[in-house]
């Protein structure tokens, strides 16, 4: 360590008490990576290993922190619980990483008058939604991940997930956050009680979605739903993926509006069964998720019935379709097979859902990965796909694997879509996406962080350990690049490897059990 972050270190210490404060190399290890591994070689465009880890316990510490950090220009990285996939949690250049998930996870205050809770940011979604239920009330959205995932991290990616169909994506449930500023001061984003549609540039909406790159999240207060008096689980199969396009559009263009509508295709199950886990076995399924009044719930189910119904679906039966539900958190179990899975997500205009399912498929099949699609409906016009593959977690193909997101966010933007997501490894996204509203976006990040100490090298722009800045075409070429040389490693082969593993271990498990058991 060297001698100024020692001093760093000390102040740290002295600032929310040495137990707070971790310097430990394989502690410091445990966060130099999110949802999507790197490998080693990583290491060369990045410095992913933080300097020190520190674990706030209230909006006070964070601004101490910050304050701290501003002072000795290091560079901070927000951290929940590293759901997400694409880097936005690790750091770019090393520095004081905030882990948020362990310390502060209170839940401040359920309104019930008001309709609305506050939570400190490192709360999981789940522990939010279940405390508001037993009080009678429902959040009405979260992230599929919600039982890991972190108030503020889904924040401040804007995400969108279950819910999101009936009552908005993220940043429409929030009310109001208290936030620390890069120069630790600690503002109030929003109004708790009520909407924030003041005049004026809006404070909510400029660090909703900003990737912790504008502020600190510490608290957050969402605004609450009564609790319904009904919920209906609901699944129907189809031979195709594609086939699901035609009554997907009837559901969003009739007066139902569902909770949520998710989907799988397929190769979903299979992956799913060679992983030994429960698999529909009956082609594509989409799932249908009611609440409400008992009234409206049971025409909702009756009017998409009668759609899916036009269409050749086959309704599932009813423990199938809650069955279905309980697993909407479990997206990516195939990896227990012991492989490694990388999502690629994007949200496009809902009437392109079947030329998007042959992209997504043809770019498998291009780039030699064996994967799958899953998804949701995100509003009446508006799907997400979330095309996976499998990668061998041998460095070089696991660098190689990363040229399907660059050709699927190409496709996206290229039918009125687009990818979801910049964190560090996708921030070059940022030019094709804004356009050039992209450079206001840049000057609003240095007139609110002119050091650049908010989670650096992450959404403005990919840039590298020692502040070399990759420009967007020449990124966007390079990922074209380890696309192409992707094509030459067979990612099939090594699949069927593992499974053949897999196999093997699991009929080993249950042999000693016998013996044992004898």
């Amino acid at each position: 360590m060297s001698r100024a972050m020692a001093e760093v270190v000390a102040k740290l210490q002295d600032a929310i008490g040495l137990e707070n404060v971790k310097t430990s190399k394989m502690e410091r290890l445990l966060y130099s990576h999110d949802l999507a591994p790197l490998p080693n070689i990583a290491q060369i465009a990045f410095k992913n290993l933080p300097d020190v880890v520190v674990r706030p316990r209230s909006t006070e510490d964070v601004a101490k922190i910050v304050r701290i950090a501003a002072e000795s220009k290091m560079p901070i990285t927000p951290r929940g619980a590293s759901t997400w996939g694409l880097g936005g949690s690790t750091p770019v250049f090393g520095g004081i990483l905030i882990d948020m998930s362990g310390s502060m996870r209170k839940i401040i205050k359920i309104d019930q008058e008001n309709l609305c809770v506050t939570a400190q940011a490192g709360c999981t979604w789940k522990e939010v939604m279940d405390a508001c239920l037993e009080k009678g009330m429902l959040l009405g959205g979260y992230p599929s991940s919600f039982p890991s995932a972190t108030l503020g991290g889904w924040i401040s990616v804007n995400g969108v997930g279950v819910g999101s169909m009936k009552y908005g994506t993220c940043g429409q449930l929030v009310r109001n956050m208290e936030v620390v500023m890069p120069d630790g001061t600690i503002v109030q984003t929003g109004f708790d009680l009520i909407v924030d549609n003041e005049t004026g540039y809006n404070l909510n909406q400029l660090i909703i979605g900003a990737e912790g790159t504008l502020a600190h999240i510490c608290t957050v207060t969402l605004k609450l739903e009564p609790a319904p008096e009904v919920m209906k689980s609901l699944s129907y199969a189809f031979p195709t993926l594609k086939e699901l396009g035609k009554p997907l559009m009837d559901i969003c263009r009739s007066r139902a509006r569902p909770l949520h509508i998710g989907f799988s295709d397929p190769k979903h199950f299979e992956l799913l069964k060679k992983a030994g886990k429960h698999a529909i076995e009956d082609g594509a399924v989409v799932n249908v998720q009611l609440e409400g009044d008992k009234e409206i719930v049971e025409w909702e189910e009756r009017k998409i019935d009668e759609i899916m119904a036009k269409y050749g679906g086959k309704r599932l039966p009813d423990e199938v379709a809650a069955h279905e539900w309980d697993e909407r958190c479990y997206e990516y179990r195939c990896r227990e097979v012991g492989i490694g899975s990388i999502p690629g997500e994007a949200v496009l205009p809902l009437n392109r859902f079947e030329e998007t399912v042959d992209a997504c498929y043809d770019l498998l099949k291009e780039l030699k990965l064996t994967g799958a699609i899953i998804g949701s409906i995100v509003d009446r016009n508006t799907v997400m796909f979330m095309p996976y593959y499998l990668f061998n977690p041998d460095e070089l193909q696991n660098l190689t694997s990363f040229g399907f997101n660059a050709k699927f966010a190409d496709y996206a933007l290229s039918v009125g879509g687009r990818p979801l997501g910049f964190g560090a490894f996708f921030a070059s996204n940022l030019d094709p996406i804004r356009g050039s509203g992209a450079k206001y976006i840049r000057d609003i990040k240095k007139l609110f962080d002119p050091l650049d100490i908010m989670n650096p090298g992450k959404l403005t722009g990919t840039t590298l350990r020692y502040g070399i800045r990759i420009p967007p075409a020449l990124f966007n070429l390079g990922m074209s690049a380890i696309g192409v040389v992707k094509k030459a490693f067979d990612t099939e082969s090594y699949v069927e490897e593992r499974q053949q593993a897999y196999a093997e271990e699991r009929a080993n498990m249950e042999r000693d059990g016998r013996h044992k058991g004898h």
